[in-house]
């Protein structure tokens, strides 16, 4: 890796960061390389090392790189966790509506659901009857309901083959599964989406893709339409709440 470059004396560690960055995003064949040493890298860049060890801590924030169990840090994929904290943080932040976010599910899993249709493998589908069935047993535990019905969505966009739209399908699940967690411990929505997932899990095998979008859309009109009877309900409990 080449490191001679010049950086003037303003926030030199972010400085040192983006032209890392650029380095990485370059040549993707340097996943999983590991770093040259803080001092290397301080010899490179002209700076000290106090300022390389603060530029691979935003590369580390930003999931560029990791450190290793022996020391020094290696190129790594960022991962989507990282976008579905970002969402989650911007969407609470902005005081984002509920319907806004459902408003933006339902157009990715109706792109999600038109391309499964198409390109889903059957193990992805087997995956899909697996996650289900393990949902349909979770009568109780609404937070294990909520994650594998997030888990059943998530191969949905999976099974699209279209990677980014997968990864904009995840970054949402930290917003939703608080808002899923609430409606499965106060409705009884559990069967009803167990048996959507069914008549998916049935469009999708079949290739049919208005069917897909069809149903996908009606099962997220339905759980939106489930969120807002909780919320409705969860507010007019703490109005009529009498005072202590």
């Amino acid at each position: 890796m080449d490191i001679n470059y010049h950086i003037s004396k303003e926030v030199l560690c972010d400085q040192v960061a983006d032209r890392l960055e650029q380095m990485i995003l370059s040549d993707k064949t340097q996943v999983g390389q590991k770093l040259p040493s803080e001092q290397a890298l301080a010899t490179g860049f002209g700076v000290s090392r106090p300022v390389i060890r603060e530029a691979l801590a935003i590369l580390r924030a930003r999931g560029l790189v990791t450190v290793q169990a022996g020391g020094g840090s290696s190129i790594i994929i960022p991962e989507p966790i990282q976008m579905l904290d970002v969402v989650n943080r911007l969407t609470r932040m902005h005081h984002i509506s509920s319907e806004e976010v459902y408003e933006v599910r339902i157009q990715l899993e109706v792109m999600a659901a038109r391309l499964a249709a198409v390109n889903a493998k059957p193990e992805q589908l087997k995956r899909m009857v697996d996650i289900n069935r393990k949902m349909e047993r979770e009568k109780r535990n609404a937070k294990v309901r909520a994650e594998l019905d997030l888990q059943f969505h998530q191969q949905l966009a999976e099974a699209s083959g279209n990677q980014l739209l997968s990864i904009f399908v995840q970054s949402m699940n930290g917003i939703l599964q608080t808002m899923l967690e609430s409606v499965f411990e106060l409705l009884q929505s559990q069967e009803d989406g167990v048996s959507y997932h069914k008549r998916i899990i049935e469009a999708l095998s079949s290739g049919d893709r208005d069917r897909s979008e069809a149903i996908i859309r009606d099962h997220l009109m339905m759980s939106m339409r489930n969120y807002e009877l909780v919320r409705a309900q969860t507010q007019h409990d703490e109005k009529t709440e009498p005072e202590a």
